[in-house]
């Protein structure tokens, strides 16, 4: 098989209640909502922003990503407004294993309502039919059972656990690893047709 998706235009994936959009220096506001929350950001690498120059940065880094051919994050928005409320996407994508990582964040206020398990749906679709990838990967801080919840409801495996694979704030934590392969997406995708 070749690979579908080139680093072109921009995809953009629309589910029932989202969008998942390329995210522009328009968005400096909402991207600032989601990091400047410790609790969204709790279990991610790097501290919660204290600055707009912080998340215009990251935007940048996006937008380089991207333009670079290395990674693809999308903003989220819902379908009836345009402000993004979240951000996911492949943080980076293996050509030559045909394996990518995806991850997310979402704003505390839509916590609980499935909204990121809609989003982590499209992503997975398009990583399979469109990046012709055989590996989906995900990790999962093992205090985050927020986040392999909505793993597992996409069809993510539980792999293993690196046990104290990171240090923060003086204790050791352990990083749960996540996985999904081609094969059992289509069989899920045949069985449920």
């Amino acid at each position: 098989m070749t690979e579908l998706f080139s680093f072109g235009k921009f995809p953009i994936l629309e589910t029932p209640r989202l969008t998942l959009r390329e995210l522009t220096q328009n968005d400096v506001e909402g991207v600032f909502a989601i990091r400047s929350d410790f609790e969204v950001t709790r279990y991610n690498t790097g501290l919660a922003y204290e600055r707009l120059d912080q998340a215009r940065d990251i935007i940048q880094a996006i937008r380089t990503g991207y333009s670079d051919e290395i990674e693809l994050r999308w903003g989220i928005t819902l379908k009836d407004k345009p402000t993004v409320i979240g951000m996911c996407g492949f943080n980076y994508w293996v050509r030559h294993d045909r394996r990518a990582s995806i991850g997310y964040d979402l704003v505390r206020i839509h916590w609980g309502n499935g909204l990121m398990t809609e989003a982590v749906g499209a992503m997975v679709k398009f990583g399979f039919e469109q990046m012709n990838l055989n590996r989906i990967e995900a990790d999962a801080d093992g205090r985050n059972p927020a986040s392999a919840r909505v793993l597992e409801k996409v069809g993510f495996k539980h792999e293993g656990i690196q046990h104290e694979q990171f240090y923060e704030n003086g204790s050791f934590y352990n990083l749960h690893l996540f996985a999904l392969l081609r094969r059992e997406y289509l069989a899920k995708q045949n069985g449920s047709r």
